[in-house]
């Protein structure tokens, strides 16, 4: 049984017309394992329909809200400690502190979600606790108590992306949809969320991101009620077997090594861009815009790397975002007005959605059907974690001694590795179509890689 496109085509099974009756297209559709809505064509016996998942709905509009949240408190954070009186140095230990935190919280958060029975528990507790723990940052300036929060602070908020990722990707293999088409909705809502509070923090400080970053995080709690969920097909699995998976998927390690370097270069940029802001004597309301700027962008391309992950393969499409990333870097450090700024963050948007859906759809391809959250969050607290564990510590170093554009000639260097080393992979697979994906018996594709 087959159907050759996932949103509007002409299916067939065992030679008969898929959509000759809507009782016999509403059987069909529940073999496939689909909850859709199903519109007939004009002509009776066409065959020809219109699929829109409420799975699709959903999950587009929590990453609409989700994205929304992030995008009133993490762009600004950088700034938001420094405000408060904090040296570049300690900002980069209490951002790479957070990022440290990750590393342990998104493995341990991804093999109980693998675990669990009802994986959507697990993400609720995330976005409800992080808000609210949250909330006592806006309320000292002592460094022993900032860090002790951002440890719980980050525990539960660095969770959440990669654990929604999971479910989206599982959900998205069986119904018939790209992971980017419902990342996608987050990139619109960051763009939309950075730009009005760009202006807003502009006005009335910065002081209060927390208290914006609950209200938005409370919506998306209550849309998680209504959320898809999805059942573990393996619950036997112990946390030894998990990791052991992990650790005997060499591919998939060498991956996360190269994935770390763009990481480096990409998590740095967005922690010490309010600070090159502020260094170069550029408007702070203008913040915003910046990254709503990339954001937008990001929109269109999330499609646009769809189609070229089929054309030229999901590695060659990594090569171009660390390519492009490279690019942008460089430019930062040779051009110092604010306006051409704003337009290289066209570049930052564009590279950033080329890399996240597609190695986000990479990852869930290396993973097996009982360890999809582990891979993920594993992934994540590698390239997020560790890269901004080295990124913020390392950023802040060299902020303080050579100035922030320096910093970005550093990341132009990383960016520019990275590229390259995803050409090799890419090479390493066309030599041998499985020397990057080692399928075991718990696949529900085998054979099926980047």
């Amino acid at each position: 049984m087959s159907c050759s496109a996932p949103w509007i085509g002409r299916c067939s099974a065992a030679g008969r017309s898929f959509g000759e009756t809507e009782a016999e297209f509403w059987r069909e559709a529940r073999n496939l394992g689909r909850t859709a809505r199903l519109r007939l064509g004009k002509a009776p016996g066409d065959g020809i329909w219109t699929e829109e998942t409420v799975s699709v709905r959903k999950l587009a509009a929590y990453y609409f809200l989700f994205y929304l949240s992030i995008s009133v408190l993490q762009p600004y954070m950088s700034i938001f400690f420094s405000d408060k009186g904090f040296s570049y140095t300690e900002v980069g230990f209490i951002l790479s502190l957070g990022a440290f935190v990750s590393v342990i919280a998104q493995p341990t958060m991804g093999m109980i979600n693998d675990r669990m029975r009802n994986p959507r528990i697990v993400l609720m507790s995330t976005v409800l606790l992080a808000p609210l723990i949250g909330l006592g940052f806006s309320f000292s300036s002592l460094l022993a108590v900032v860090i002790a929060l951002n440890v719980i602070f980050t525990w539960f908020q660095s969770s959440s992306a990669p654990l929604a990722d999971a479910i989206a990707v599982e959900i998205g293999s069986r119904e018939g949809f790209s992971f980017g088409s419902v990342r996608l909705w987050g990139a619109l809502s960051y763009a939309l969320g950075t730009f009005f509070t760009g202006f807003i923090y502009g006005k009335y400080g910065y002081d209060h991101i927390f208290i914006f970053f609950l209200a938005v995080s409370t919506l998306v709690f209550v849309l998680l009620f209504w959320f898809p969920n999805t059942k573990p097909a393996h619950q036997d699995t112990t946390f030894f077997e998990q990791a052991k998976e992990v650790v005997r998927n060499k591919p998939f390690l060498f991956f996360l090594g190269i994935s770390m370097i763009t990481a480096i270069s990409s998590a740095t940029n967005f922690s010490f861009l309010p600070i090159y802001f502020k260094e170069m004597g550029f408007d702070k309301s203008l913040l915003g815009t910046a990254y709503a700027v990339a954001a937008l962008i990001e929109v269109p391309m999330f499609w646009v790397a769809t189609i070229l992950c089929r054309k030229i393969g999901s590695f060659n499409v990594l090569s171009l975002s660390a390519a492009i990333y490279a690019l942008k870097c460089f430019l930062l450090y040779a051009l110092h007005d604010v306006y051409l700024t704003l337009g290289v963050q066209l570049l930052d948007g564009i590279s950033f959605a080329f890399a996240a859906g597609t190695a986000v759809e990479v990852v869930g391809r290396f993973a097996s059907v009982r360890t999809k959250a582990t891979f993920q969050t594993i992934y994540a607290a590698v390239t997020w974690g560790l890269g901004g564990i080295f990124g913020n510590a390392a950023g802040g170093v060299i902020a303080d001694g050579m100035g922030t554009p320096f910093l970005y000639v550093v990341l132009f260097g990383l960016s520019a590795t990275a590229s390259v080393l995803f050409v090799y992979m890419d090479r390493i697979q066309s030599r041998n179509k499985h020397a990057i994906i080692f399928p075991t018996k718990h696949d529900s594709l085998p054979g099926n890689g980047p």
